[in-house]
């Protein structure tokens, strides 16, 4: 599984879902806001992941109990991998999936994806 950063993945989401149209959760009302006030509404989320790891709704409160769970969840049944560090995540599951990283085929994949440094092409 990749993570992401929570401030990350909820600044996004905040982004996303000022123009997603298609959206239940579609807010156009925050498209005239910033950041920092988009984070002082009440609305905003807190224990995401831990959330979603231990099957709790949204709004549900979490505890220390529903966050040992989650880190026993991710430790026993994810290869994690972290967005910010996608080279070393992507090495990580090619490690477990047994994918050999040197063939042509998985170094054009991962050029293809931009995660391998090319040298610039002469003319």
């Amino acid at each position: 599984s990749l993570f992401r950063h929570p401030v990350d993945r909820a600044t996004s989401m905040f982004f996303y879902l000022q123009t997603a149209t298609w959206e239940r959760t579609y807010r156009p009302e925050w498209a005239n806001m910033t950041v920092m006030e988009w984070a002082n509404l009440e609305h905003f989320e807190s224990d995401y992941m831990v959330r979603k790891l231990v099957g709790k709704k949204f709004g549900d409160p979490v505890d220390e109990m529903d966050l040992i769970v989650a880190k026993e969840l991710v430790r026993q049944r994810f290869i994690v991998g972290l967005m910010h560090e996608m080279n070393e995540s992507i090495r990580r599951f090619n490690i477990v999936l047994g994918i050999d990283e040197s063939s042509e085929r998985s170094q054009q994949c991962m050029e293809d994806f931009g995660l391998l440094e090319t040298e610039p092409k002469t003319l």
